[in-house]
Formats: structure tokens, sequence, C-alpha cells
């Protein structure tokens, strides 16, 4: 570079890292217990790219974590990765009468058959970011109910399914925990559920009709669809020589597609309006800062739309427009100054309609000669 150049044109260009986003909409997280065999010292919460990877930590065919990983892995559009989190073990009491923590590498097997509860594992694969739906491998009817009680305070999807054709969680109105009935618990439907519904963008999917590859079709009569459907229970049937999920709805009666995709836009939001404030030296607490503001709202609902999940604009029978969202943001001269000396913004508010899903159509016509 010329010196003299530098001189008469003096110019810098600064390199911006993008701000790191660490959810995720698409990854499972399974929980179940350790091996009991193998020597190989896992980490209490791990990444595994395939079922190769699970069964060479030491899982084998029996175990419920390798059937649960081999119903993900299965399916047609496979996840990139799993998590896998493993129960850690209790304290025991040791023949001198002092209490030790049993490891990995324990061979006695009558020692590690006393895990922790699963609520316990799940609050610190809380702690973990990355993944967004939750499967229990070798779970009974209360670890489901605790698990689900504690993910309802969370953003992310607990899924379980069950042999019985009786809800466990019926009555809790959880939205974030969907069961599928299944009469094979070793097939792991919910979790070949998850990978495949996962493998669609926020927005872009509905949960009902989709294929499982693995997973046992219910011979199921319409009286016992209608009862599962009033246990708020999905189920997977054979239908016109295909199999099928039907419903996709959670235990509160919310459509499972609806409830990721409100995740998503919100942390698509959250993320654009935090990526202004990073890259400005500031935004002023005049209409163009709150524009700028604006702007970031309708880009992420802008997003949603192209996404599938907020409705595009359209017209009722008169021509009048129908918008798909709509966006409000305060005027700086209508706030007060303690509330521009606060320098918080308040009162951005959207109304976006969904796009929704057809799951039924009634098709009505006549034959005349």
């Amino acid at each position: 570079m010329s010196e003299v150049l530098d001189n008469i044109v003096n110019c810098d260009i600064a390199i911006e890292s993008p701000v790191e986003d660490s959810a995720s909409f698409d990854t499972i997280m399974i929980i179940g217990d350790r091996p009991l065999d193998g020597a190989k010292d896992l980490k209490g919460i791990d990444r595994y790219v395939s079922l190769a990877e699970v069964a060479d930590a030491g899982w084998k065919e029996e175990d419920a974590i390798y059937k649960a990983a081999r119903a993900a892995f299965l399916q047609e559009h496979k996840p990139e990765f799993i998590y896998i989190a493993v129960r850690q073990q209790a304290a025991l009491e040791t023949p001198d009468g002092e209490d030790e923590t049993v490891g990995a590498a324990v061979k006695d097997k009558e020692r590690l058959l006393n895990p922790e509860k699963f609520l316990e594992t799940v609050k610190r694969a809380i702690g973990q970011a990355g993944w967004y739906g939750l499967a229990l491998a070798g779970a009974e009817d209360t670890d489901i109910s605790e698990v689900a009680g504690l993910i309802e305070s969370t953003e992310r999807l607990f899924a379980f399914s069950t042999r019985e054709k009786k809800n466990p969680l019926l009555g809790k109105d959880y939205m974030r925990t969907f069961g599928v009935y299944s009469e094979s618990a070793d097939e792991y439907a919910h979790v070949a559920w998850l990978a495949e519904g996962f493998s669609y963008d926020p927005g872009s999917e509905t949960w009902a009709y989709k294929t499982l590859r693995g997973v046992t079709a219910s011979g199921l009569s319409t009286r016992e669809m209608r009862d599962l459907e009033e246990e708020c229970l999905n189920y997977y049937i054979p239908c016109a020589g295909r199999n099928i999920t039907r419903n996709g709805r959670t235990v509160g009666g919310e459509w499972i597609d609806v409830i990721r995709f409100r995740d998503w836009l919100k942390n698509r939001m959250q993320i654009r309006v935090f990526e202004l404030f990073v890259a400005n030296p500031k935004i002023p607490y005049l209409d163009t800062g709150i524009t700028l503001v604006e702007n970031q709202m309708r880009a992420a609902l802008q997003e949603g739309q192209k996404a599938g999940g907020v409705a595009e604009t359209e017209f009722d029978v008169n021509g009048k427009p129908i918008e798909g969202y709509t966006v409000t943001v305060p005027r700086a001269a209508s706030l007060s100054s303690a509330q521009r000396a606060s320098r918080t913004l308040r009162d951005c508010k959207f109304t976006a309609r969904l796009a929704g899903a057809i799951h039924i159509a009634e098709l009505k016509g006549n034959l005349t000669y």
C-alpha cells in the first residue's frame, strides 16, 4: 500500500463480528441411563452425530438410550446430531460405612442401578444451550409428569409416548408437552416424531401427516381415535397405503407447530433488535431511533412470512387488504421526560395472523347427466 495514498485518502474498514445466536429449534436432547458396560468416561451431556457414536460410547442395542437414538437417526430427514444427557449415579454406602459417588468405570452393575431422578438430570440439561426438543428414555409416568411441569416454564418442547390410551397429563393444559400413543415402547415414536418434525424450518411445517421410519402404525378404530383425541393424545395410523401421524397437538390443545414458530419468532425479533443496539454507537431516543427498532420488528415478521408461519396479505370480497401483520410504535413527542430518561422504549407492539395449516378438507359436489 502507498503511504502517499494513505495520506491523501485515509480509509479504515472494520470487520464486524455477527451476534452469536445459540438458540436452536431443531435439536433433540435425550435423557437416560449411562451404559452398564464399557469403561469409557462419558460426559454428563455430550453431542452424538450418528448411531455408531452412541454404540461406541458403550450403549448396546437393548439399552433405552440406544433405542431412542436409533429412532432419531433412522428417520428419512435424520438430525445432524443429537444431545444425550446421562443420569448421574446417587451416592451409595460403601462396606466401611463411607459414602462414595459411583462413576462410569465401576464394574459392579448393581451399584450402578441407583440413578438420580429424571427431573434432576433435566434441570442440569436446561443449562445446556443449543437444544429444543426433550425426550426421556426409559421413563415412567411419574417422571413424565414431573418433567412436563418443569419444561412448561422454559422455551422448549417435551415429547413422550405411551402404550396406554390414557394421557397421564390430561387436564394439565401444558402447551409445551405432547404425547403420542404407540403400541410399542421400544420404538420411541416420540423421538422419531421429534426428529421428523424438526427437519422442517419453524413455520413451514405441520406435525400431522408425517411418516415415521421404524415405528409401527396402530390399527385403531374410529372410536379409539376419537377417544385418544379426547385424551389429547396424538397417534400413528395406516391410511391409504401410508402410515401417518395424526393431529399434532400439545397436551393443552395448541398445535405443536404454533408453539415452535412462536418461540422462533420471539428469538428472531430479540436477536435483530439486539444486533441493532450492538452495531450502532447509540440509538437516539427520537423518532429516527424508534423507527430503527420498528424496522427490525418488521424484518422479523417478514422472515416469519417467508417461513410460512405468518399469513400473507390477503383481500376480502370487497378487495380490501387484510394485512398479515401490523406494527405500532410510539412517537417520541408523546413520551414523557421520565420515560425518555429511563432509556427504555415501551409500547412497541405487533399483531400477526398465523398462516395455519389445513388438516381436513370437506368436499361436496354433484354428478349430472
